[in-house]
Order: C-alpha cells, then sequence, then structure tokens
C-alpha cells in the first residue's frame, strides 16, 4: 500500500511539471541577426540532422570581427522560453572544429548566459543550464523571447577565445518549456506633451508636437513590422515590436549640422527586468556615411526604469550632418517599449519679438509673386523657412523696406525671421 502512494505521488508530481518541446526550428522565418563583425547569420539547408535534412541557422565567424561576435534569433509566434522552474535548454548544434558555445536568454526575467562545450564531432545536442551566472549574468528566472548565441567563448568558460578562428556552425531545435506569451501591458497614459517650439529649430521624426519630416518609418532594416502605431490616452504612440531594430529612411537629407539635441519618450512595461535592456539611437549622415549612436540602459543618465514614462534628453554632437537621412533604433525590448516625440532640437535661433514694436509689416499675404516687407528701422536681412523648419531662402535687405520674390516657392505655410538691430522678429506668410 505504501508503495503504491508513493508512486501516486510520484505520478502526480511529474505531471505537474511541464515537458521541454521545440519552440524554435528555423523551418520559418524568425527574425534573426548577426553582430560585432560575425561574418554572416543565415537559415539554410543544414547537414541531416538525426537522417533528415532541414533549416537550420548557420553562423560563421570571422577573424576581422570582436571576440564576443554572435548572432540572435527573436521567437515567433507569440511564443516564449518559460524558464520559471525549468532552467535549461537543449540546443542542436552542427560543427566540425571543437569550439565553445555561449548561450544567453532575454526576456522579462534577467538576462542569463551559460557556455557548452561542442566537440567537433557532427550534431550534439548541447544542454544549458541557466543558474550559472556565466559572463557575469544571473540566474534565469521568467519568460524569455531572445536566444543569443557567441560561438567564440572560451569551453571552459574563462573568456573569449584568442585568436578568433574561423568556424561554421549550424544550430537547430532550440528546445524547452513553451508557452503562449504574457503580452506586456501598454503604458496607460499618454506621453508628456512637448513643449512649443520654432519650426525651423525642431527634427521631427514622430509627433503629434510638431510637424515631422517626410520619411519611409518602417524602412525593414531588420524585417517587416518592426513597430505599430497604437493610440494611448488618445495620442498616438508608437510600440516597437519584436525585430532587432528599425530603420527610419527621410525622403530627403537634412542639415542637421546645428541641432543639438536629442528628445524621445519611452516607456518600459511595467514589472519588466532591464538589467541588460538596451535602447540605441543613431543617426546616419547618408547610406553608408558618418554614424552617430546614442546608447541608453540602466546606467545612462537618464537610466532605463521600468513601469513609468522617461524622458530622454541629451546634448548629441551633428557637426557635419548636412545631409542627415537615416535614424535607426534598435533594442532587445521586443514588445515591452513603446515611444513617442522622437526628435531632434536646437535652442532658439528666433525669438518671437513684438512685431508691432519694430514697426514690422508684410503684404500681400497671401502672396502670389512678390513679398513686400518693412519696419521703422533698417532690416538687414529675412529668412524664410518653410513648415518643417528648412531654410528655402535668404536675402539681405539692408533697408527699411524691401521686396522679396517668392515665385519660386511652391503653395503653402511659412515663416519670415528677420533682423532689425540685432532684435529678431518672425511673422507668418502664405504663398498661393
Amino acid at each position: 500500500m505504501k508503495k503504491i502512494t508513493l508512486l501516486l505521488a510520484f505520478l502526480i508530481t511529474s505531471i505537474g511539471f511541464s515537458q521541454q518541446e521545440v519552440v524554435e526550428d528555423f523551418e520559418g522565418s524568425p527574425s534573426i541577426a548577426g553582430f560585432e563583425g560575425l561574418a554572416s547569420a543565415t537559415i539554410v539547408d543544414g547537414p541531416a540532422n538525426g537522417g533528415t535534412t532541414s533549416k537550420t541557422y548557420q553562423l560563421v565567424t570571422s577573424t576581422g570581427g570582436n571576440p564576443w561576435q554572435g548572432a540572435e534569433v527573436v521567437l515567433g509566434n507569440n511564443i516564449v522560453l518559460d524558464l520559471t522552474t525549468d532552467k535549461t535548454i537543449q540546443v542542436d548544434v552542427y560543427s566540425t572544429t571543437a569550439f565553445g558555445l555561449m548561450t544567453k536568454v532575454e526576456g522579462t526575467g534577467p538576462a542569463a548566459a551559460n557556455t557548452q562545450a561542442h566537440t567537433g564531432s557532427g550534431w550534439e545536442t548541447l544542454t544549458f543550464t541557466f543558474t550559472t551566472g556565466s559572463d557575469g549574468t544571473a540566474t534565469a528566472n521568467g519568460e524569455y523571447t531572445k536566444v543569443v548565441f557567441f560561438p567564440n567563448r572560451k569551453a571552459d568558460d574563462s573568456g573569449w577565445g584568442e585568436p578568433i578562428v574561423d568556424i561554421t556552425i549550424n544550430i537547430d531545435n532550440i528546445k524547452g518549456i513553451k508557452k503562449a506569451a504574457t503580452a506586456p501591458t501598454p503604458p496607460t497614459t499618454a506621453a508628456p506633451t512637448p513643449p512649443a517650439r520654432n519650426a525651423w529649430d525642431v527634427i521631427s521624426l514622430y509627433s503629434d508636437a510638431y510637424t515631422d519630416v517626410g520619411r519611409n518609418f518602417d524602412a525593414g532594416w531588420c524585417g517587416g513590422g518592426s513597430i505599430e502605431e497604437i493610440m494611448i490616452a488618445g495620442n498616438a504612440t508608437m510600440a516597437y515590436k519584436s525585430n532587432a531594430c528599425q530603420g527610419i529612411v527621410l525622403d530627403a537629407g537634412v542639415d542637421a549640422s546645428a541641432f543639438t539635441k536629442l528628445h524621445v519618450d519611452i516607456y518600459i512595461a511595467d514589472g519588466y527586468d532591464v538589467t541588460s535592456a538596451v535602447f540605441n539611437l543613431k543617426y546616419v549622415q547618408q547610406p553608408g556615411g558618418a554614424a552617430k549612436e546614442y546608447n541608453f540602459n540602466v546606467g545612462t543618465t537618464p537610466a532605463l526604469e521600468a513601469g513609468k514614462w522617461i524622458s530622454i534628453d541629451v546634448d548629441i554632437d551633428l557637426t557635419g550632418f548636412t545631409g542627415f537621412k537615416e535614424f535607426g533604433i534598435t533594442s532587445n525590448m521586443s514588445n515591452s517599449v513603446w515611444y513617442d516625440n522622437l526628435y531632434t532640437y536646437r535652442a532658439a535661433t528666433a525669438s518671437v519679438e513684438n512685431n508691432e514694436l519694430l514697426g514690422f509689416s508684410m503684404y500681400p499675404n497671401p502672396a502670389n509673386n512678390v513679398l513686400n516687407i518693412s519696419a521703422k528701422e533698417t532690416i538687414k536681412n529675412a529668412d524664410i523657412f518653410n513648415v518643417l523648419g528648412k531654410k528655402v531662402m535668404s536675402v539681405n535687405i539692408n533697408k527699411a523696406n524691401g521686396s522679396i520674390d517668392v515665385s519660386n516657392l511652391s503653395s503653402g505655410i511659412y515663416l519670415i525671421k528677420y533682423n532689425v538691430n540685432d532684435k529678431v522678429g518672425t511673422a507668418k506668410f502664405i504663398k498661393q
């Protein structure tokens, strides 16, 4: 009787634990990306695994890359690895060269890593246990949407391999406790409203407060569907999805060389473990041209925090960016971060003085071909800006009145900025 009782207890306990199953077999099109100089990360027909040939994730290392080069895969189909109880995953790995593979998981729980040795005998099933704190990371506990592979780790986990050896490995069948992802809760309050700024002092990529520059806002650098616009408290907000990056391509290059500030408001899902979280923003002068990247994490100012709107407003140096054309966002917080009010700005370059005090007037308004302007004293010069803040015309007046040929301007609303005795005034006119 005692033996039967013990057997029943064992069976009940066994039933209570979930069984591991394949969460990614690379037969579909999961989001993948190589980094830090890895030669390539692609999904290919792999070597026969267990008598069958299937799609595999192939990583090729490069002696020209960083020792910590690697590649990642973001789990799709609303699936996550649940590492709350069972801290292990299994991965089929093929190689004909012995090497050490560090595998890292990222998600709502602490980032965790573990290293296992591969003997180079072909297909081997490696088991990674995320309780050892490899590479300074913590013990896994939570739901994980990203698995990252580092093929240049020493087999004893004592550091990165030096010198780097060119090897090709194939990865298949990531197996663990599989469950449907719990959708992170978006914010219930809208992002802070930006202050009023002159149109010519702002390059807005995404904000209801300013006029956005013309752009392809989801250029597909890391695959389509990198973002999704949702409404939060009546305010349009961008949700960052599961791709490794979002690419933004402007319709035309913008002179950003005099702009000195970067602003974005971001919200990270309440309860998200931000220990290893990153939110990186990158300016590109022209495709393949100069680039400037600004990175944010738990150690930056401001620091990333979960459950609140964070206003990132930092100094930047865009000297020489006379043809700012592309902007990139990279983050490992898949489906767990939202942002709004993404723009670049500078200190006000035109203070709005009292036009009556300066005796400024202009006519006709709307204007067809000629805009006449006058003031009590000499108008030194005048600049005309479109609603996107781009200077479209600059003229020297050097007298109390003058005429400006606006016949070549497109129809629309413009701002004129003028200088009288070193006092700056602005006014709005319409070109018909």
